[in-house]
């Protein structure tokens, strides 16, 4: 029996050995040419603004102004780096007189958005102790709002001075639970990061 070689080159071949084709293949790896040719790619040279003219020795501390390439504006280029001829400074003298138009004391102010209200300290005892009366009888029917309306004072003065009764309470409390059950993890998960957000900011952290 004659032994014929085959005319088939060995990578082809190597699908009859399962277990040499997976020792034998070949991996990519990283050279030491391609590296230094990946290096010299991101090396950059530093803008001549920033290499020293002068010698090492000779060098005093400064201040390296580098804006980008735009129009010169007396509103972003300082006046320290201005020379005393430069026109600009008039111009930005200018814009600093303008950026606060009400700076003198005789202007006029624009009008407030809101009407400004003036704390009045017009509720007596017994007014004070009908409203943590009426409170307490039946808080579903006078509500905060409600007694601010009746004894013409704000909401917020009504919540310092009584509190609801403690069946309204877990009532609330009950409804609020309602409401959580129906948030999902997202919302969940957020509500958390906020209780733990506000824990942290009374920390100063």
């Amino acid at each position: 029996m004659s032994l014929v070689a085959s005319k088939r080159p060995l990578p082809n071949l190597l699908f009859l050995y399962p277990s040499f084709a997976q020792r034998t293949v070949p991996a990519a790896q990283r050279h030491q040419s391609s590296a230094r040719r990946t290096t010299k790619r991101l090396r950059v040279k530093p803008d001549p603004s920033f290499i020293p003219s002068t010698p090492t020795n000779q060098l005093q501390d400064h201040v390296i102004f580098n804006p980008p390439s735009s129009s010169p504006s007396p509103y972003q280029t300082p006046a320290a780096f201005l020379p005393p001829s430069d026109p600009r400074r008039s111009l930005l003298a200018q814009s600093h007189e303008h950026a606060n138009p009400y700076a003198e004391p005789n202007k006029r102010l624009p009008p407030p958005v809101q009407k400004p209200t003036e704390k009045r300290y017009h509720l007596k005892e017994e007014e004070i102790a009908e409203i943590r009366q009426l409170r307490q009888k039946d808080p579903y029917t006078w509500s905060r709002k409600k007694l601010a309306q009746k004894f013409d004072c704000s909401e917020f003065f009504v919540s310092m001075i009584c509190e609801t009764s403690q069946e309204r309470k877990q009532q609330q409390q009950m409804a609020l639970d309602d409401i959580k059950a129906r948030w999902g993890k997202r919302r969940t998960y957020a509500r958390e990061d906020r209780q733990k957000r506000r824990v942290l900011w009374g920390r100063d952290e």
